[in-house]
């Protein structure tokens, strides 16, 4: 409805002699408070003055002139009438005898009055567009380092590959020379990748620079008509440009060296460890790549990862954490005044821990090792916790309830779902897979669950697994401590009973075994994935068994 809005302003022009003097000579301030131009000699004169010492003298070119005079056109309709009226419900210009004959129920406003309502409109969307651009540029430069820091991780790659290559002489020459051509086309597919990502933020910051110099430009001296049209292109163009957005950055390579052996040299070679490629879930595949026990050999209540390598885990009965690589070398321990029960990590590597045997309190394990009450809940106990990408941390409550909170330890909302909560875990969508069932503790704090539902975003019950299985009977019921998720979206749930992690995925209705009898996994409780797509689980006897897919 730009083009109807088609008043005028009328140009107000500098004035070319001093106010005071009336010299025609270095007119070359303008008073903001007066709204008169002054020559370099009285300008000075004016700030002595005791009357106006205090007034905004600017430059000429930077006044803030206010004699804008708005002249209205002829309507068309009505012959000598000015459309000096704006219909705010049809967005049009109008005339006295318009709005008796076909808007007298509409809302309207002078013209003078809805003009600088836009005028407002186009310094609020200018501040928007400001922020906006500082995102973009901000985002641009972020990928920019980590596409660096992508390509260094290559080459840290090649230079262990090379290593590798000269210890094993010639026989791998041709297995490295493979991985190498491997690494050069993920830097191609990155390049490409990184290309299509700066270009299309190069051209949302051209477009935004564009929109800010017209507006900027243009606004004070500029026609109705323009005006309207320009506030029309930032109501269209603006939400185009989508600051919400989540980029999917690349995660970089690692190379997983393996240990020599005559007769498996790509084994002895290693291979590329890549963020994106998805396997599917088939007992009879899964490698068994570490098993170990945790130095209290008790029941393992959670695993968090907080790498390819590592994860903090709680061990019952235990007042401390241990940090454990994935071949079970303890890395660090952390002394703690309660015993801990589930663990999550925050997007700032910091460690939320709830408290076995229930308790309102939360606690939190800062990144130089401080522990701190993060929350207290009460009434409700903290069981299981999670943290979504977008910072939110659920909290599970033994009730129907779901506690909602802000970093800061703030409660932000609540929402519900079938029986009590257990086990909870954030998908990357947005949305939350619970466990749920109608005992607190069944034994050795082990949640007994007889289902597992998946809450939208909106709090509504999208999904729900009951224990269907794409082979043998329903499970009437499971036993565990901790549940998780991978990257896919796809949840693992061990179960004591039938020793056995159970995998459920989105666009599936039954859910399929993980392991297999070769494997020796005895009463699962606890389960975590980490960023190389490695699962981990902890048992009853504080065994820990990690599993590449």
């Amino acid at each position: 409805m730009a083009s109807k809005l088609s008043s005028r302003c009328a140009k107000v022009d500098v004035p070319d002699t001093c106010a005071f003097c009336e010299s025609i000579q270095d007119i070359d301030w303008y008073c903001n408070d007066c709204q008169e131009a002054l020559c370099s000699k009285c300008k000075d004169g004016h700030l002595r003055c005791k009357k106006t010492r205090n007034d905004e003298v600017v430059p000429i070119r930077e006044a803030n002139k206010l004699g804008e005079a708005v002249l209205p056109e002829v309507c068309k309709t009505h012959r000598g009438k000015a459309c000096d009226l704006y219909c705010s419900d049809c967005n049009i210009v109008m005339c006295a005898m318009c709005f008796t004959e076909k808007h007298k129920q509409h809302t309207f406003k002078n013209i003078e009055e809805e003009i600088g309502s836009q005028k407002q409109y186009m310094r609020d969307q200018l501040k928007i567009l400001k922020t906006k651009l500082y995102h973009f540029d901000h985002d641009l430069s972020k990928r920019q380092g980590v596409s660096k820091s992508f390509k260094d991780s290559v080459d840290a790659v090649r230079e262990t590959v090379q290593t590798q290559r000269l210890k094993l002489k010639a026989e791998v020459d041709s297995i490295a020379d493979t991985i190498l051509v491997e690494l050069s086309s993920l830097i191609e597919e990155e390049e490409k990748s990184h290309n299509q990502y700066c270009q299309s933020h190069e051209r949302k910051i051209e477009d935004i620079n564009q929109l800010i110099r017209d507006v900027e430009q243009n606004t004070e001296q500029m026609s109705c008509t323009s005006l309207f049209e320009l506030t029309g292109r930032l109501r269209t163009t603006i939400p185009l440009y989508n600051v919400a957005t989540k980029s999917v950055l690349p995660r970089p390579p690692h190379f997983v060296a393996g240990k020599f052996d005559q007769y498996k040299l790509k084994n002895m070679v290693g291979y590329i460890q890549v963020g994106g490629l998805k396997k599917e879930v088939d007992s009879k595949k899964i490698h068994q790549i570490s098993t170990f026990r945790v130095p209290r050999m008790q029941q393992i209540n959670s695993i968090c990862p907080i790498d390819d390598y590592n994860a903090w885990m709680s061990v019952n009965a235990s007042k401390e954490l241990f940090k454990v690589n994935k071949f079970g070398k303890v890395i660090e321990s952390v002394k703690l005044d309660f015993t801990p029960w589930c663990l999550t990590v925050t997007s700032t590597e910091e460690l939320l821990i709830t408290c076995n045997g229930g308790s309102p309190l939360i606690h939190k394990l800062s990144k130089d090792r401080h522990v701190a009450i993060f929350t207290d809940i009460s009434p409700l106990m903290a069981l299981s916790i999670s943290v979504s990408d977008n910072d939110e941390v659920f909290v599970t409550t033994d009730t129907t309830t779901i506690q909602v909170l802000n970093m800061s330890g703030e409660r932000i909302r609540q929402l519900s779902c079938r029986g009590d909560g257990r086990s909870i875990v954030c998908m990357t969508t947005g949305d939350i897979a619970i466990t749920t069932g109608t005992s607190m503790y069944h034994c050795n704090n082990v949640y007994h669950c007889k289902e597992m539902i998946v809450i939208n975003k909106t709090d509504q019950v999208i999904q729900n697994w009951s224990g269907e299985l794409d082979i043998g009977p329903k499970l009437e019921k499971t036993r565990q401590c901790d549940i998780a998720r991978d990257r896919y979206d796809r949840v693992f749930v061990p179960d004591y009973n039938t020793n056995q992690v159970y995998v459920f995925s989105g666009n599936e209705r039954k859910a399929k075994c993980l392991l297999d009898k070769k494997h020796g996994v005895i009463h699962p409780l606890a389960v975590c994935v980490d960023r190389c797509g490695h699962v981990w689980i902890g048992c009853n006897n504080g065994t820990v068994h990690v599993m590449q897919l």
